[in-house]
């Protein structure tokens, strides 16, 4: 789990370069202690998770080459059943997501979020949550933007020690993250209840209950 920064092995398979240099750049300043290995495609993708330890993480596009990975993805739950699956591709269909989800993944996010939002995503996911996260179509939302049902167990844990006045380094120790992961939990949690401040987050939070 990325809540202990232990050292682990995160497998990155991805077809446009420019995206896998992102994301690796979040991850290590997430978990600097991961060794990050990077495959463009399927074929190479399985040659690395089989040397060594089985990776703790796969962060996958869905498409490659125009190919859809679901087929694959039942084969590689079976293969690698401890290692979280984490999808992180341009589809924004919901019902596809689900579907994907149905067959082993451990969460599906859409690449037009903001990085932060995505790496809080992969950060619920290595914390045990199972999660979607994608852009939302207004004629497909019946939810209220700030629906506090909508915030992951860690951004309620995140929220709940900033109404305690912590600051992200401090709710990092308190939670054994890294202050970065703490960051993209507050920039999501925002997000998700509308609100532009951590002071506003806490008010509305209060003023429902929530803590």
């Amino acid at each position: 789990m990325e809540g202990s920064l232990r050292g682990d092995r995160v497998i990155l398979a991805d077809d446009h370069p420019l995206f896998r240099e992102g994301i690796r750049r979040l991850l290590q300043r997430v978990v600097p202690q991961a060794e990050i290995i990077e495959a463009d495609d399927l074929v190479q993708m399985l040659q690395l998770a089989r040397r060594g330890e089985p990776p703790s993480t796969f962060i996958i596009d869905l498409i490659f080459a125009g190919k859809s990975v679901e087929p694959d993805l039942p084969a590689l739950r079976r293969e690698f059943p401890r290692s979280s699956i984490i999808f992180v591709s341009m589809v924004q269909d919901r019902a596809i997501a689900e579907r994907i989800m149905g067959k082993g993944a451990d969460g599906f996010i859409c690449k037009s979020l903001r990085p932060l939002q995505i790496m809080a995503g992969i950060a619920a996911v290595r914390d045990g949550e199972r999660i979607i996260l994608i852009e939302p179509d207004a004629k497909d939302m019946p939810e209220p933007k700030d629906d506090l049902s909508a915030l992951t167990f860690r951004q309620r844990e995140v929220l709940r020690l900033l109404s305690a006045g912590r600051t992200n380094k401090e709710i990092g120790q308190a939670l054994h993250i890294s202050p970065y992961t703490v960051r993209a939990h507050v920039s999501a949690l925002l997000k998700t209840l509308g609100v532009s401040s951590r002071t506003a987050a806490v008010s509305k939070a209060k003023s429902s209950g929530l803590i």
